[in-house]
């Protein structure tokens, strides 16, 4: 599998587009959120039930692992810190949520890099949240 930056690279000097696209059909990512929260749950052995009460998300988070929700950026993330993921599983399941990753330039965002890297709960991250008089990371429901 090659890596962003080759396959770009690739993608830039091809002439013929549709070989480009047969030719790394292994390498697009074919996987859908839920399937990939369902992946995360599995690898770090922690259930819906767990998952629902540290994100505050109830029932919802049934219809989330389903499928049968699309839930927002912030409940994404929120999901991930109850999960206790890496920066890299996160910043990916937001790339297939369609959401833009979490930026350093972005103050809230660089609030909550900090508080993943350090390991820090969601109900941490939100206290610095606060603290810093900027939005919390609340998991709202749809």
């Amino acid at each position: 599998m090659a890596n962003t930056s080759a396959l770009l690279s690739e993608l830039i000097d091809k002439e013929d587009l549709k070989a480009f696209l047969e030719e790394h059909q292994e390498d697009f990512i074919n996987i859908t959120p839920a399937e990939y929260l369902n992946t995360l749950a599995d690898k770090y052995g922690i259930s819906m039930a767990e998952i629902a009460r540290t994100a505050n998300l109830g029932d919802y988070i049934y219809k989330i692992f389903r499928g049968e929700r699309n839930p927002s950026r912030d409940v994404l993330i929120c999901i991930c810190l109850a999960m206790n993921v890496c920066l890299d599983e996160l910043q990916l399941l937001l790339r297939l949520a369609q959401f833009y990753t979490l930026d350093v330039k972005n103050e809230r965002d660089a609030v909550i890099l900090h508080g993943l890297k350090k390991n820090k709960s969601l109900l941490e991250i939100n206290a610095m949240l606060y603290e810093l008089k900027l939005e919390l990371l609340i998991a709202e429901r749809n």
